[in-house]
């Protein structure tokens, strides 16, 4: 692909993506996933969602790649789950997926909730300064009880005047990261979530967010986490 994948876009500073880019990233993505778990007879749960898997046309459209550990599931009305060896990628995988080998949509969906966590903050999944086997799902965690821990997590680089956008993107990867899967959103509402999150809505591209409602979205993220 003309634009190589998400991981090295992010993560090696050869481009500084803004963030309507990186917000058109993640619903490409959330697109494309959807529809494998809503749209067909048989819904498949790819099992490998990660920045590496994603890769970025000329118009940094993305696409979901690698579907080699991918694992179609019954027909519709059957069970949603199927158990198999662990596959995946450290970082990623779901909690219940990690010790029980029973792979779901609800799996995807958190891996998904942690590329949204690559997205907002440009951290990786892993890094040292998390703590010793500690993820950037607890790192965040760790930071939402002031405003200034919330603004801390976003990525510096980034325009603030994106904050707003940013922040109520960082919500939707806390749902979609809960431990308890049954929590996590079908991916189908998180497309529609992401919608509503777009950062060029009501010319908000060009106009700076008051302080009040950042603070608001502030207090939801910090809500959406206790929860």
């Amino acid at each position: 692909m003309p634009n190589g994948n998400l991981w090295d876009t992010l993560h090696k500073g050869w481009l500084l993506l803004d963030w309507p880019i990186r917000h058109q990233i993640a619903l490409g993505v959330a697109r494309g996933l959807a529809y494998l778990h809503h749209d067909l007879f048989s819904p498949i749960i790819h099992r490998d969602i990660k920045s590496t898997n994603i890769l970025l046309d000329a118009n940094y459209e993305p696409k979901v790649a690698d579907f080699g550990i991918a694992k179609v599931l019954q027909a519709r009305g059957g069970k949603d789950c199927t158990t198999t060896v662990v596959a995946g990628t450290y970082g990623y995988l779901a909690p219940e997926y990690a010790y029980s080998s029973k792979a779901t949509t609800k799996s995807d969906v958190y891996s998904f909730g942690v590329v949204l966590m690559e997205l907002i903050t440009g951290k990786k999944p892993v890094e040292a300064e998390f703590g010793e086997n500690k993820n950037i799902v607890y790192w965040i965690s760790t930071k939402l009880d002031t405003k200034e821990g919330v603004m801390e997590v976003l990525d510096k680089r980034l325009s603030m005047s994106f904050r707003d956008e940013m922040i109520e993107v960082l919500r939707i990867a806390m749902r979609c990261t809960y431990k308890n899967p049954s929590q996590r959103p079908p991916m189908n509402e998180v497309v529609q979530l992401l919608i509503q999150a777009d950062p060029c809505r009501f010319h908000s591209c060009s106009v700076s967010n008051s302080k009040t409602k950042e603070e608001s979205n502030v207090t939801k993220v910090k809500n959406q986490a206790e929860a």
